[in-house]
């Protein structure tokens, strides 16, 4: 009987550590967004991941991989493809990091889009024939600047971390 409170006591012990632990990162993932809104955020999350190994490896700090490389680019332009898609109006809510001038300028935001898919279009072709790294650099600089330029525009400032 002894053996058996045990196994109950700690079954019981590793469900809650386990429902205090693991299941608020899957609610809590982008403060708590949800819908048309968390999709953009992983979205964007993803593309932010493919851009990050990227960046490593056109700065040395990752061995450089031509399939990994590629696959980054893709990534970031199967992702840009459906980002407006991700932007419906009316799809402003307070998780949302995008600023409401986004949908009152949406053909600005279009074009920047379509600037940041055209970019990475030109990263994958270069990767996919072998470019050397100079290239390779140069033209994922001009993606990160596509990014960089919708996320100064429409994208909610990051309160800086103390």
């Amino acid at each position: 009987m002894k053996k058996l409170l045990f196994y109950v006591i700690r079954t019981l012990s590793v469900f809650l550590l386990l429902s205090v632990t693991v299941v608020p990162s899957w609610v809590y993932a982008h403060g708590g967004a949800t819908g048309v809104v968390k999709e953009r955020m992983d979205a964007m999350s993803a593309m932010g991941d493919a851009m990050e190994i990227m960046g490593d490896m056109v700065k040395g700090k990752r061995p450089f991989e031509s399939s990994a490389f590629l696959e980054g680019a893709k990534a970031v332009i199967d992702h840009s493809a459906k980002i407006t898609v991700l932007f419906p109006e009316g799809s402003l809510s307070a998780k949302s990091e995008a600023l409401p001038k986004l949908w009152t300028e949406w053909d600005q935001f279009v074009v920047m889009v379509k600037r940041t898919e055209k970019e990475a279009d030109k990263l994958a072709a270069l990767a996919e024939n072998g470019s050397d790294s100079r290239a390779l650099k140069k033209q994922f600089v001009k993606l990160g600047k596509s990014c960089k330029s919708c996320h100064t525009d429409y994208r909610k400032k990051k309160k800086e971390e103390h």
